[in-house]
Formats: C-alpha cells, sequence, structure tokens
C-alpha cells in the first residue's frame, strides 16, 4: 500500500503540468533547456563523448536518449522517463530505511514521503535534470554496501559497486559513495574480500576514469564553471582549491531537518527524563553499575569522554568553522556565480555579525550537535555515520553553495539516522508533517 501512496505526489505533479507538457519553473530548471536536452539531441545525432553541452557525465543523457528512439522525442515523453527514475527512487529509499534502520513501514513511509516532497527533489522529478537518477543509484547501492557491512556478501558487494559506477557516470560528485565502500570494505579488516571489493570498485569506475582521461579533467572541457561545481575558469578541470563554506552550509542544513524531524521525539525524551521516574532511572545510570548497564545497552565501552563532551567539542568546532569561513548570502549576478536556496533567502532578511547571517550563527551549531549526538547514538562505524562523514568530505572541493547539492542528503541523512524509538507517538510525526506541508506549499508559490 505504500509504494502504491509514493505514486500519487507523482501522479499529482503530472496532473498540475498538463501531462508534462508545461515546464515546472524549478530550481535551476533552466538548465534542462540550457544543457540537458541539447546533450540528448547531439547523442541522438551520434555519441561524441569527448565534449557537449552538460556538465555532468553522460548516463542520464544517454539513457533518455534511448528512452526518446523508443518512444519519440517529445518534451513531455523524455520527462516521464524522469518521473519513473523519481519513483523509483522513492521506492528504493522506502527499501533502504526498512533495511537498515529497523523503522516499522509507517514511519519508514512517513520518511519517505517527507524527503519525495522535499523542493529539490520533488521539483526535479519534472523536467530533465540529472539529480534523481543518480540519487536512484545511490540509494540502490548503499542498501547493497549495508547488505555487504552485515553478512560480507562479496555478491552484495559486486552489485553496490556497479550501482556506484552507474551514480557516478551519472553525476560525478557522487563519488562521496567510493567512500563509503572503501570504508566498509576496509571495516571488515579480511585482505581477500578487501583486493576483490576494490577490484571490482575499481572496474566499477572504469568509463568514468575513461572519460576522466579524454576530458583532461572531471568535467567535458566546454562545461559552464556556471552550472556546475566542480567546473573552474579553466574549461576541463575541476576544483583546484577546497571551500569549507560548503561544509558549513550543509551542516546548517542538516540542522534544520535534525530539528524538523527528530526534534519531537527529542523533546518527549527530555520531558520523560525530567518526570520523577526519569530522575530516579539517571540517578540509577550515574552509579558505576547503571554506567556499565547503559554502556551494555549501548553497545559501546564504558568511556570518560560522554556525549556531553562530544558536543562541546561539535559546537566548539563549528563555531571555529564560522570564523574561518564565514556564511553571507552572495546574490548571482550577470558573470559572477553565487548562492541559491531558500536557506540562503532567509539568512539574507537577518543582519550578520563577524561575516555570518545570525541563521547560520544559530544553524551551523545546531547542526554540528546534532550530527556529532546522531553519531553517538548510532555508532561511528554505522552507515549514517559514515554516509555523512563521506558526504562532509565530498562537499569540499564543491565551488556553488547551491542549495540543490546539499539539501537532498541531509534529510537523507537525518533519516537513515532514524530509529524506533523516534517514532513511539502521534506527536512524534509533527516535524515530518511540518517539513511535508512546506515543500508543497513552496512548490505551490511555483505553480503561481
Amino acid at each position: 500500500m505504500y509504494k502504491l501512496l509514493l505514486a500519487v505526489p507523482f501522479l499529482a505533479g503530472i496532473a498540475v503540468l498538463q501531462g508534462l507538457t508545461v515546464e515546472i519553473e524549478t530550481f535551476h530548471g533552466t538548465d534542462a533547456g540550457v544543457y540537458q536536452l541539447p546533450t540528448i539531441e547531439l547523442f541522438r545525432d551520434r555519441l561524441d563523448f569527448s565534449d557537449y553541452p552538460s556538465a555532468q557525465t553522460p548516463l542520464f543523457h544517454l539513457l533518455t536518449t534511448a528512452w526518446g528512439e523508443l518512444v519519440g522525442f517529445d518534451l513531455w515523453k523524455l520527462r516521464l522517463l524522469n518521473v519513473a527514475f523519481s519513483y523509483g527512487a522513492a521506492l528504493a529509499l522506502l527499501r533502504l530505511l526498512r533495511r537498515t534502520t529497523t523503522l516499522a513501514p509507517f514511519p519508514a513511509f512517513a520518511l519517505t514521503l517527507a524527503f519525495v516532497l522535499s523542493p529539490y527533489f520533488f521539483g526535479a522529478s519534472f523536467t530533465l535534470l540529472t539529480d534523481n537518477l543518480a540519487i536512484l543509484f545511490a540509494l540502490l547501492a548503499l542498501e547493497r554496501i549495508h547488505a555487504f557491512s552485515r553478512t560480507g556478501s562479496v555478491p552484495a558487494f559486486a552489485a553496490g559497486a556497479l550501482l556506484i559506477g552507474a551514480a557516478v557516470l551519472t553525476r560525478q560528485s557522487f563519488l562521496w559513495l567510493v567512500v563509503v565502500a572503501a570504508f566498509f570494505l576496509l571495516r571488515r579488516r579480511e585482505l581477500r574480500p578487501a583486493l576483490i571489493g576494490f577490484g571490482l570498485l575499481a572496474l566499477a569506475l572504469v568509463p568514468f576514469a575513461l572519460l576522466v582521461v579524454e576530458w583532461n579533467g572531471l568535467v567535458p572541457p566546454s562545461a559552464d564553471p556556471a552550472s556546475c561545481g566542480l567546473c573552474t575558469e579553466r574549461p576541463g578541470f575541476g576544483r583546484d582549491a577546497l571551500s569549507l563554506r560548503t561544509v558549513g552550509f550543509t551542516l546548517a542544513l542538516l540542522g534544520v531537518y535534525a530539528a524538523l524531524v527528530l526534534g519531537p521525539s527529542a523533546l518527549r525524551w527530555t520531558r520523560v527524563l525530567r518526570s520523577p521516574a526519569g530522575r530516579m532511572a539517571r540517578s540509577a545510570l550515574g552509579s558505576p553499575t547503571g554506567r556499565a548497564v547503559a554502556a551494555f545497552v549501548r553497545g559501546k565501552p564504558a568511556s570518560r569522554i560522554g556525549p556531553q563532551h562530544v558536543l562541546g567539542l561539535a559546537v566548539a568546532g563549528s563555531i571555529a568553522l564560522l570564523l574561518i569561513s564565514p556564511l553571507e548570502f552572495i546574490p548571482i549576478e550577470p558573470g559572477r556565480a553565487g548562492d541559491a536556496g531558500w536557506l540562503w533567502k532567509l539568512s539574507d532578511q537577518l543582519p550578520s555579525v563577524l561575516g555570518t547571517s545570525l541563521v547560520f550563527w544559530l544553524l551551523v551549531p545546531l547542526g554540528a550537535a546534532a550530527g556529532a549526538a546522531l553519531v553517538w547514538r548510532a555508532g561511528w562505524a554505522a552507515l549514517p555515520s559514515v554516509v555523512l562523514g563521506a558526504f562532509l568530505i565530498a562537499a569540499l572541493p564543491v565551488a556553488l553553495v547551491y542549495q540543490k547539492y546539499f539539501d537532498p542528503f541531509m534529510l537523507l541523512a537525518v533519516a537513515l539516522f532514524a530509529r524506533p524509538m523516534d517514532f513511539r507517538a502521534r506527536r512524534d510525526y509533527a516535524g515530518v508533517g511540518v517539513v511535508c506541508v512546506a515543500s508543497v506549499a513552496y512548490a505551490l508559490s511555483f505553480a503561481g
């Protein structure tokens, strides 16, 4: 039933857009006509990978071209394929959450619905953008890598490696998946599976490597630096510098989604701990025996370093991050790339202190604290912890701080961190409901 319900938003979008005959004016939607459609038309005439208008790797364009050869190249037909990719990503996320989080069916569905309706995923579903196909491959790959981490199954890892190769061949920014796969290979500390696994990863990345050699860089030679986060003013070359702005902005998004999605349950547990029974439990856990029992339940050894220390370090580090690399909105102007996204617009409405908007002075420490708390709860070697760490590392070389590059993945990370205890009462779903309603309202603002 939940799988069918996830189709409803996509069917509604098709109806609102008159059978996909109307172009949605969504975030970076003009990229469809400027970069993606010309690349598809080029591949329809000839398969030349040496250079083409899009800044992304060519798998989306190849699949769409093949689809067009079958059904025709009317725009609504091409867009329909992307809707199918997006619905497939929704089903893949539902499956991933059910298999990695131990969530019951309804909370997994609720989190998946929130992801589906999020602006930077939902809007991209109805136009010719490469994002959602890469997300589909990524979600399928994470499920297979998680299966390998639990069972050591080489076939599972082989499937994961193949899907990682497909994701990178769709958008090269998904190379962070390689870090996730490599981590779990090394985590098992077995030489033979590690050698086989790295060999499989290398084979899966051969097509991408050939493109890098052909382009002499990570993007096609004529890629527009204003359209991709890995471009520079030197055509054909990837980023030659790292940026901490992307890390700070990503942490701010993590703070937003962690507060909304998991905040209600955190407040409920706070009230429980402040109750008489909670005070008794805390007193018992404060004894040596209580701490040993708590450590056993968590599956972690007793340590003098507690979550309060981790949270303190995370907040201090986030403040240092903002002092080193301030976050203040840079508008996009002719001839100059800038920032884009609803969080940037919100930050521009408030004053700045020491070069950083007050919004980010609140959200970046909140995101760092939330991330540290969630990693502490899940374990540093758990799938969501590794995904979050790998994505933050991969954000460093991204030149453009467009929200669409980071937003869906922070919502994904929060969903992966979720546990059954987070959704035991009806009011625990309040934050998920807010995300869904706000996303729908934002989408309707474009329709108006």
